[in-house]
């Protein structure tokens, strides 16, 4: 089960304070990733650009305890990429990107949406631009499937490269059944 939670949340400031808080780092099809978790809760997911680097930022992000290197989060980030949907996400954000990040992570595998429509489909008709920068605010890769969100029939920036945006989306076509397929 996910959870959508606000910054404010008793839960979240309890996580901050005295949460244990595990990490791992592992690879994926698409390079390194490193992952944080609370319980069976993934917080975060994000490819590596530097190991210590990021292990400081994700310590920055959550401060209290100090994080612990797990292999169990190492294998819940291979089994990010086996089975997405099987990943229970805890997203922390304000309550526009709760309804953005929601609404993608219940996108179908393999389909692209724009800004515009996804505005729409959180009935939001004018907030393009909003959706755009909650899109660009998302730090679990993969599992909120930011990278299936383009921009008028092209492809547009992505947090980790536009080079693996578009290896995300062809893997997930290539993963499709036929019979799914949108044509």
């Amino acid at each position: 089960m996910d959870l959508w939670l606000s910054p404010h949340d008793a839960r979240v400031r309890s996580l901050h304070s005295q949460g244990e808080l595990l990490y791992g780092v592992a690879h994926s099809p698409f390079g390194d990733c490193i992952a944080l978790t609370s319980g069976e809760h993934l917080l975060a997911l994000r490819f590596v650009e530097s190991r210590e680097e990021d292990v400081a930022s994700l310590q920055s992000e959550w401060p209290g305890p100090p994080l612990r290197s797990s292999p169990e989060v190492e294998r819940l980030i291979e089994r990010s990429f086996e089975n997405p949907s099987s990943v229970p996400v805890l997203a922390i954000g304000t309550p526009f990107q709760l309804t953005v990040w929601e609404n993608l992570r219940r996108s179908p595998d393999a389909v692209t949406l724009t800004y515009g429509e996804l505005a729409r489909a959180i009935g939001r008709p004018k907030a393009a631009r909003a959706v755009g920068r909650a899109v660009g605010t998302n730090g679990i890769a993969v599992l909120i499937p930011c990278h299936r969100v383009i921009s008028r029939g092209k492809l547009t920036g992505y947090r980790w490269g536009l080079d693996r945006k578009k290896a995300l989306l062809a893997w997930e076509l290539a993963r499709k059944d036929p019979l799914e397929m949108p044509f």
